[in-house]
């Protein structure tokens, strides 16, 4: 059964686009609008969304189809079949950097449209399995609040599938937890298939070792071993940023390590937020004993623990338009931390979304906040 279509077609000859329109309607789905210019449809995308663009790349202003692209992708996920008589090399590459669901010359056919809108069936469904198979094998907001009380955990991908991932482990005999976050380069399909490696990798060397400063050089070599691979074969430079902790609730301490990722922390007797940033060298690259920093902080009850990706602190808003930073985000948190813990969360969501105002999302943002005091490993 055909799954009806929401298809948006951007073509600059009136008489084409009618029958382009007429093509996609006699094979059952919907054209909810047409346009002959990058600027107009652009406007379309800032308040709507289709499952599918058909767009000509000569159009009528001084945008040409792949630069109007890249415009609407950054609004929304949108994949673009580029019909065009423009389509010497030069086209065809540039286009390659947008999320080209095809590209074809005319006249084009409707047997060929519907090749293309039948593949896209595929490519959609995919997509959204992945993010299903993600939600499987990262931990969720149930795990993080089966074991503390009231936590915060944002996670907005900048399209459906992300780079950033949080991790998790128990280990009740020891009486301790291990968790973190993970920022892959990136965003959308490339960094989400690098988040699932590194979760896996992490999870595994977890699992054997419970030292972080093991862990950190083990994740490191198979990274290296990894992504070089990859490197040599197509020239990408990929890497992950992270911060890690290991709770010891017997003794009331958090050890923390992290590369080019920080945490804030509410100390709840002075009312005093402390912010401290790891600086230094991405994993995946060379490291030794000295590039890996470990502190440890001893924690009472209330006292709170915030760690996050840069795609929360880069985020662009505000009357000026500059990123939010890490100025800001304490000013987020101050402004919530005296808020019915349940609460907290709601709040500076809803924060950060009036920061960011009508600013398109530029990057995947990761939030986690917990109360390590709250920490119950009978769970």
């Amino acid at each position: 059964m055909i799954r009806k279509k929401k298809i948006v077609i951007v073509e600059d000859h009136l008489i084409i686009q009618e029958l382009h329109k007429q093509y996609v309607e006699d094979l059952g789905h919907e054209v909810v609008a047409c346009f002959t210019n990058g600027e107009d449809v652009i406007h379309y995308f800032q308040d709507s969304s289709a499952d599918l663009v058909l767009m000509d790349i000569r159009l009528d202003d001084a945008m040409d189809g792949i630069e109007v692209t890249k415009r609407i992708q950054e609004l929304k996920p949108v994949p673009v079949v580029y019909i065009t008589g423009n389509t010497e090399d030069s086209n065809f590459r540039r286009a390659l950097e947008t999320s080209m669901a095809g590209f074809i010359s005319k006249p084009v056919s409707q047997s060929e449209l519907e090749n293309v809108i039948d593949s896209l069936n595929d490519l959609t469904s995919s997509i959204i399995y992945a993010e299903k198979i993600q939600k499987a094998i990262f931990p969720q907001r149930k795990d993080f609040d089966a074991l503390f009380h009231s936590t915060v955990h944002i996670n907005r991908p900048m399209h459906i599938i992300g780079g950033d991932f949080p991790f998790l482990r128990i280990f009740p005999e020891q009486e301790a937890v291990i968790g973190g976050l993970g920022d892959c380069t990136g965003h959308g399909i490339p960094a989400a298939l690098l988040s699932v490696l590194s979760h896996e990798i992490i999870s595994n060397i977890i699992a054997r070792t419970q030292g972080l400063m093991e862990i950190v050089h083990e994740l490191n070599n198979s990274l290296m071993n990894n992504l070089a691979k990859m490197n040599n074969v197509d020239g990408v430079n990929d890497s992950l940023d992270m911060i890690m902790f290991k709770i010891e609730p017997a003794a009331s301490l958090m050890h923390i390590t992290g590369f080019k990722m920080g945490f804030i922390r509410f100390e709840a007797q002075t009312g005093i937020l402390h912010y401290h940033k790891f600086k230094g060298k991405s994993l995946g690259t060379a490291i030794e004993d000295q590039d890996v920093k470990i502190v440890t902080v001893p924690y009472l009850s209330g006292d709170q623990f915030f760690f996050y990706s840069d795609g929360v602190t880069d985020q662009f808003g505000g009357p000026l338009s500059k990123k939010l930073s890490t100025k800001g985000l304490l000013n987020v948190i101050q402004t919530v931390i005296s808020e019915v813990p349940s609460n907290r969360e709601r709040e500076i969501n809803l924060l950060l979304r009036r920061w960011q105002g009508m600013n398109l999302q530029t990057d995947d943002m990761l939030m986690l906040g917990i109360e390590p005091s709250s920490l119950s490993l009978a769970n």
